[in-house]
């Protein structure tokens, strides 16, 4: 059972930025889907447990692979989901290095590493 869903400030500007007037849908349908199943997301490699999944942008109507991407960590010890980041595919294939960099730095935070 999950606890607590927190956003980190890069995610809520993403969010925002992106989804403008739909943001708090996309948000709902991301929590939606995470309180179901907060394994659901593809685990990325390299990324020390930060998953990847979809969701759909209410504003093209194009369903989830036509939408957005967010990457979110998931703490089971503690029953936290950390909403780390949010993307559009249409205008990033992928993460960067510097944002992979960044991913993995909170990540270690997060651990207490």
């Amino acid at each position: 059972m999950i606890r607590a869903l927190y956003r980190v400030s890069a995610f809520t500007e993403s969010l925002h930025r992106l989804a403008k007037d739909h943001a708090e849908n996309v948000l709902l349908a991301i929590q939606e889907d995470l309180l179901r199943n907060p394994e659901r997301g593809s685990i990325v490699p390299g990324l020390a447990g930060i998953r990847k999944a979809r969701v759909e942008n209410p504003a093209r109507g194009k369903g989830k692979r036509g939408g957005f991407r967010y990457m979110y960590y998931f703490l089971e010890r503690d029953e936290e989901i950390y909403l780390m980041f949010l993307f559009d595919k249409g205008e990033q294939e992928d993460l960067i290095a510097s944002q992979k960099a960044a991913l993995r730095k909170a990540v270690a935070m997060l651990k207490g590493v």
